[in-house]
Protein backbone atom coordinates (compact mmCIF):
# COMPACT_ATOMS: atom_id res chain seq x y z
CA UNK A 1 0.00 0.00 0.00
CA UNK A 2 1.57 3.26 -1.11
CA UNK A 3 1.89 6.31 1.48
CA UNK A 4 -0.78 8.34 -0.93
CA UNK A 5 -3.33 4.68 -0.02
CA UNK A 6 -2.68 5.16 3.26
CA UNK A 7 -3.38 9.04 3.47
CA UNK A 8 -6.52 8.38 1.57
CA UNK A 9 -7.57 6.12 4.37
CA UNK A 10 -7.07 8.19 7.36
CA UNK A 11 -8.92 11.00 5.83
CA UNK A 12 -11.81 9.12 4.67
CA UNK A 13 -11.86 7.80 8.54
CA UNK A 14 -11.42 11.26 10.09
CA UNK A 15 -14.50 11.80 7.51
CA UNK A 16 -16.44 8.95 9.16
CA UNK A 17 -16.11 10.17 12.77
CA UNK A 18 -16.29 13.76 12.03
CA UNK A 19 -19.91 12.45 10.42
CA UNK A 20 -20.72 10.52 14.11
CA UNK A 21 -19.62 13.39 15.84
CA UNK A 22 -22.15 15.77 14.14
CA UNK A 23 -24.69 14.21 15.37
CA UNK A 24 -23.71 15.07 18.79
CA UNK A 25 -25.06 18.49 20.17
CA UNK A 26 -22.41 20.87 20.39
CA UNK A 27 -21.75 20.65 24.24
CA UNK A 28 -21.32 17.06 23.55
CA UNK A 29 -19.41 17.53 20.34
CA UNK A 30 -16.91 19.37 22.04
CA UNK A 31 -15.99 16.73 24.82
CA UNK A 32 -16.49 13.78 22.75
CA UNK A 33 -13.76 14.86 19.90
CA UNK A 34 -11.43 14.31 23.10
CA UNK A 35 -12.65 10.00 22.97
CA UNK A 36 -12.69 9.50 18.95
CA UNK A 37 -9.60 9.77 16.87
CA UNK A 38 -8.03 7.80 13.83
CA UNK A 39 -4.81 6.08 14.55
CA UNK A 40 -2.42 6.43 12.02
CA UNK A 41 0.10 3.67 11.50
CA UNK A 42 4.19 4.82 12.63
CA UNK A 43 2.95 7.30 15.34
CA UNK A 44 2.99 6.39 19.00
CA UNK A 45 0.45 7.69 20.49
CA UNK A 46 -3.20 7.83 18.74
CA UNK A 47 -4.26 11.62 20.48
CA UNK A 48 -7.06 9.77 22.41
CA UNK A 49 -8.07 10.61 26.07
CA UNK A 50 -9.74 8.32 28.49
CA UNK A 51 -8.40 9.11 32.49
CA UNK A 52 -11.41 11.70 32.50
CA UNK A 53 -14.77 12.18 35.01
CA UNK A 54 -17.85 9.85 33.73
CA UNK A 55 -20.44 12.01 32.74
CA UNK A 56 -23.76 11.48 34.57
CA UNK A 57 -26.22 8.93 33.05
CA UNK A 58 -23.41 7.99 30.23
CA UNK A 59 -22.22 3.63 30.95
CA UNK A 60 -19.00 3.52 31.78
CA UNK A 61 -17.51 0.00 31.65
CA UNK A 62 -17.62 -0.17 35.01
CA UNK A 63 -20.74 0.43 35.69
CA UNK A 64 -21.57 -2.03 32.85
CA UNK A 65 -19.49 -4.52 34.61
CA UNK A 66 -21.56 -3.93 38.09
CA UNK A 67 -25.04 -4.23 35.90
CA UNK A 68 -23.99 -7.36 34.47
CA UNK A 69 -22.94 -9.00 37.11
CA UNK A 70 -25.82 -7.47 39.60
CA UNK A 71 -28.31 -9.51 36.77
CA UNK A 72 -26.23 -12.33 35.47
CA UNK A 73 -25.05 -13.56 38.88
CA UNK A 74 -26.82 -12.05 41.52
CA UNK A 75 -30.25 -12.42 39.59
CA UNK A 76 -29.98 -16.32 40.31
CA UNK A 77 -29.28 -16.42 43.62
CA UNK A 78 -31.71 -14.26 44.45
CA UNK A 79 -34.33 -16.42 42.53
CA UNK A 80 -33.49 -19.27 44.86
CA UNK A 81 -34.11 -17.50 48.04
CA UNK A 82 -37.31 -15.76 46.99
CA UNK A 83 -38.90 -18.44 45.21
Amino acid sequence: MSPADKKNIVEERQQLVNEVLDAYPEKAKKRRTKHLNVHEEGKSDCGVKSNVKSLPGVMTARGCAYAGSKGVVWGPIKNMFYR
